[in-house]
C-alpha cells in the first residue's frame, strides 16, 4: 500500500469490469489522456500512486465505457423481465381475488340452500306425519267398514 493513501487494498475482481471505482491499492482512479505515439489523446483510468512500484489500475476509457453499457443493458433486460413478472403476478393476484369472491358467493349460496333444505325437510316431516295419520285413518275406516260388512253378512 502506498504511503500517500490511507485506504485499504481492494480485491482484484472489484476493479475489473466497467468503470473502475477504486484502484487495487484502494485509491480512486483518475482519468488521464495518453501521450504515447500509438494512442495519442486516448483516455485511460489510472491511479495517482502508479509510480510507487505496486500494481495499480490501468484501463482504457472506451473499454470501460463498453463494459459499463453492456452492464446497463443487462440491467435493463432484467428490469424488463421483472416488469413482465410483476405484470403476471398482478394478473394472478386479480384472478385470485376473483376466485375468492366466487368462493364467498358460493358459500353464501350454500348457506341459503342449506336453510331452504332445512325448511323443506321440516315441511316434509309434517307432510309425512299428516300422510301417516291419513293412511292410518283410512286403515281404521277400512277395518271398521270391513268388520261391519262381515258382521252383516254373517248375520244374514
Amino acid at each position: 500500500m502506498s504511503a500517500l493513501t490511507n485506504t485499504s487494498p481492494v480485491k482484484y475482481d472489484d476493479t475489473e469490469y466497467g468503470i473502475p471505482a477504486v484502484c487495487y491499492c484502494g485509491e480512486r482512479p483518475k482519468l488521464q489522456p495518453s501521450f504515447t505515439r500509438t494512442n495519442p489523446g486516448s483516455l485511460y483510468y489510472t491511479c495517482r500512486n502508479r509510480e510507487d512500484g505496486d500494481y495499480h489500475i490501468f484501463k482504457w476509457w472506451d473499454e470501460a465505457m463498453m463494459e459499463e453499457l453492456k452492464s446497463v443493458k443487462e440491467d435493463i433486460l432484467k428490469l424488463t423481465c421483472l416488469n413482465q413478472m410483476r405484470e403476471a403476478l398482478q394478473d394472478q393476484k386479480e384472478e385470485i381475488a376473483n376466485i375468492l369472491n366466487m368462493h364467498k358467493e358460493n358459500q353464501m349460496e350454500l348457506g341459503r340452500l342449506k336453510a331452504l333444505i332445512a325448511n323443506k325437510s321440516d315441511g316434509l316431516t309434517m307432510e309425512l306425519k299428516l300422510t301417516n295419520v291419513f293412511v292410518a285413518t283410512l286403515f281404521i275406516i277400512f277395518g271398521l267398514v270391513t268388520s261391519v260388512y262381515v258382521s252383516k253378512t254373517m248375520t244374514v
